[in-house]
């Protein structure tokens, strides 16, 4: 099991940046921001959306390019700028302190993708990167970047860092959206927003579903889910949310309350009993624990075992065991990296390769008989052991958030799906595939809920 090989990856394409899109830091490095992939044009091709926001929070200029770093569109400003309303310096458009809520999908269902996103408001004299007040959700034309819907939800000036007076950061610097059936159409058409302790729920239309506060799990390290995962958990055909301490239903009425734990950091909904009949089940990295759709747990290895789980995602990582695996960043920021059984076995325990941050988990289909792990910036095996290396990767530059973030998609050749790594403080992105390559095997991007609602960081 020890004489498996590291191999190298091909470097598929290197796709820059258009200097149109870039920014530049103060010694100089040119950086795009964060990225989401996704097929803008519809002519079958993975395309790209780089973002900056104002104070690292509020997306205030998006730029989408092609597979070969032509410009399609832009959004905003790169040099908008804004008073900070809480009398600090003004407030710029800089890379995202975390990836944010920015998707591409096929909300309205027309046949072309969108780009739905929460937008700075550009008229505001003034505003404060510690709540969501002076911003706009809007739906862009994949294709244009024409606006096709845009509202200024009341409930967004209530999401806030701040509870009970207290300033409660590391919760609050995590904004996502992610795409979502609440209602059972045919395809999913409604998407969850997660803003500091507030998650609200939205159809194609802007209009606002339901909402919840999680006003008892914003205080690290006790806090709720980065970000919260949605996925069908009863079999209904409607999506629920795991957010950790708390589980609702499509409707927003909630399935679980109840404190779980600390760093309960990373949640997935992932198929995980073998039995699809009964939806799937709700996965916590805290303690190493899965759960069904009321919150009782099916699996719970313990702090013991999981002191403090920064991330978990789950794939099938080892042939010879049965069911699908957890692979769990077990002990905080660190590289240390767990596989567990669908048993609840430690399979292995091993040291990925250290990165600025110690996140950026992801399972890869690279082929063969079981998916591979990626830890910034390699792929690893079940068994713990290096099996690729990327080469003309730069080293990462940046600080604590310049690393090499992950989507897994099939973008060229056959059906395995290659790996695009992006740095937010960089001005490329990288695609790498397995060998053998084959062009002529590609038949078109697929945008699956792995791409538009990738977890990228937990």
């Amino acid at each position: 099991m020890n004489d498996a090989q590291t191999q190298e990856a091909i470097l598929y394409k290197r796709v820059s940046v258009p200097d149109a899109f870039l920014s530049v830091w103060a010694d100089g490095r040119r950086y795009g921001g964060d990225v989401r992939i996704g097929d803008l044009t519809g002519d079958g091709n993975v395309d790209f959306l780089v973002y900056q926001s104002l104070g690292g929070i509020k997306p205030s200029f998006l730029g989408a390019f092609d597979l070969a770093g032509e410009p399609i569109w832009s959004v905003g400003d790169r040099g908008f700028t804004l008073p900070d309303a809480d009398g600090g310096d003004p407030l710029c458009t800089v890379a995202p302190d975390r990836p944010g809520p920015v998707a591409i999908y096929d909300l309205d269902r027309d046949g072309a993708a969108e780009v739905v996103c929460i937008l700075a408001d550009f008229d505001a004299r003034s505003t404060s990167r510690w709540h969501m007040g002076e911003t706009r959700l809007t739906l862009l034309d994949g294709r244009t970047g024409r606006v096709k819907r845009q509202t200024a939800p009341e409930a967004f000036s209530r999401c806030t860092a701040r509870v009970d007076g207290e300033l409660h950061q590391a919760n609050y610097v995590h904004q996502r959206l992610m795409i979502a059936n609440f209602r059972g159409t045919p395809q999913p058409q409604d998407f969850l927003v997660k803003l500091g302790d507030t998650v609200l729920a939205f159809t194609d239309e802007l209009e606002v579903l339901w909402s919840y506060t999680k006003d008892r799990w914003y205080r690290y390290p006790g806090h709720s889910a980065y970000i919260p995962a949605v996925g069908d958990l009863d079999g209904d055909g409607r999506d629920e949310v795991n957010g950790g301490h708390f589980g609702l239903d499509h409707d927003g009425s909630v399935l679980w309350e109840k404190d779980l734990g600390v760093n309960m950091d990373a949640v997935l909904v992932e198929e995980w009993d073998g039995d699809a009949g009964n939806g799937k089940e709700a996965v916590v990295s805290g303690e190493g624990l899965v759960m069904d759709a009321r919150g009782n747990p099916i699996l719970h290895l313990g702090r013991e075992v999981v002191p403090h789980g920064q991330e978990v995602r789950c794939g099938d990582l080892r042939p010879d065991s049965p069911g699908p695996e957890l692979v769990i960043r077990y002990n905080g920021h660190r590289p240390d990296l767990m596989v567990v059984s669908n048993a609840g076995e430690a399979l292995c325990r091993f040291q990925a390769d250290p990165s600025p941050n110690n996140t950026g988990l992801e399972v890869v289909r690279w082929g063969g008989d079981a998916d591979w792990i990626y830890s910034p910036a390699a792929l690893f095996d079940g068994h713990g052991r290096k099996r690729v290396t990327f080469p003309g990767l730069p080293p990462p530059v940046g600080g604590r958030m310049g690393w090499y973030h992950c989507f897994a998609a099939d973008v060229c050749g056959d059906e395995r799906e290659e790996v695009i790594l992006y740095n937010p403080d960089s001005d490329g992105v990288y695609i790498y595939t397995p060998a053998p390559f084959d062009a002529a095997a590609f038949r078109g991007y697929c945008h699956t809920a792995r791409q538009y609602n990738a977890r990228l960081i937990d």
